[in-house]
């Protein structure tokens, strides 16, 4: 068994850009070993994800599981009141299965933490190119808040919050404020009713990370709030089948079967486009991260801004 490591070209290549000295400093210090599978771990893993799709039941994503996630986001709210320690903010989810996807293929961590290791990567890329000049930064669906101390890392000087529909997560962020001293700002907030009377600051940033793919094809609303408070830039880091290419590329058609079954998030880039070309929005950067779980290719990037808004 060879083991192999993703390296800091390894990312440059997937995402398509030079990294900063401060993303590569990040890269050293996480372990990012691999084994590649066999024929035969393979061919059993294509078997157990064909299982899953043809599964006559799986959890759908929709507003009838608020409950789900606040009882998700307590757990995890729980736990680090007791720990103290970051690693208790983690969803649950990172590290649930033995492979990830990498550049359109499967490989199989050394590392549990490898999955949210990479994520990690993808975050400082992303938040230090759309998020390093900016005063405030909100990420709406924020979980157990476990994304806002790397807004932090990237811009000391942000004003940072983080929204979400379950009360558990305001709980959540007011906890990592008194253990580490944050300053980050809380909010309830619900992408199937969406509160316009909520007021974004100036020069501000706006991301969602697989927040959205919980809401089908429910995001217009949101997507009409925010071109209506006008942030300077708008990052979704989501499951999203139009970056990938399931026509050619078995894994891909996998994951689009997947975000199907789940009715994660879609239409989200095409409705974008569409108003990119009635002039209401520009889409700065759109591409597949080449980052992904066992079961989804789920963190592709689209970024965008509002022109003219009122």
């Amino acid at each position: 068994m060879t083991i192999k490591h993703l390296t800091i070209e390894n990312f440059e290549e997937a995402f398509g850009d030079q990294l900063s000295d401060f993303v590569k400093s990040k890269i050293e210090e996480l372990d990012f070993s691999y084994v590649e599978l066999n024929k035969e771990e393979r061919d059993s893993l294509f078997l157990t994800i064909l299982k899953v799709l043809d599964a006559p039941t799986i959890t759908r994503s929709g507003p009838h599981r608020i409950n789900d996630w606040e009882r998700g986001w307590g757990e995890n709210r729980d736990e680090f009141s007791e720990t103290q320690e970051y690693h208790s903010l983690i969803p649950k989810y990172f590290g649930k299965f033995p492979y990830v996807r990498w550049q359109q293929d499967f490989i199989k961590p050394v590392n549990k933490s490898f999955e949210y290791n990479m994520v990690k990567i993808l975050q400082y890329w992303l938040f230090e190119k759309h998020f390093h000049d900016r005063d405030a930064v909100y990420e709406f669906g924020c979980g157990s808040g476990h994304n806002l101390m790397r807004v932090g890392d990237v811009n000391p000087e942000a004003q940072v919050y983080g929204l979400d529909w379950a009360t558990s997560s305001q709980d959540g962020v007011q906890k990592i404020n008194e253990a580490y001293g944050t300053n980050f700002g809380y909010h309830n907030f619900d992408f199937f009713n969406v509160d316009e009377e909520y007021i974004l600051q100036r020069n501000s940033g706006v991301y969602t990370f697989a927040a959205l793919e919980q809401v089908g094809d429910s995001y217009r609303d949101f997507v009409e709030y925010l071109i209506a408070q006008n942030p300077e830039i708008c990052v979704h880091i989501e499951p999203m089948a139009e970056p990938l290419n399931p026509d050619e590329n078995l894994i891909d058609y996998f994951s689009v079967r997947y975000f199907n079954k789940r009715n994660y998030l879609g239409g989200l880039i095409s409705t974008l486009k569409e108003l990119e070309s009635c002039g209401k929005i520009e889409i700065v950067q759109l591409q597949r991260s080449s980052v992904g779980s066992m079961f989804v290719d789920g963190y592709s990037i689209i970024a965008w801004k509002a022109v003219n808004a009122k």
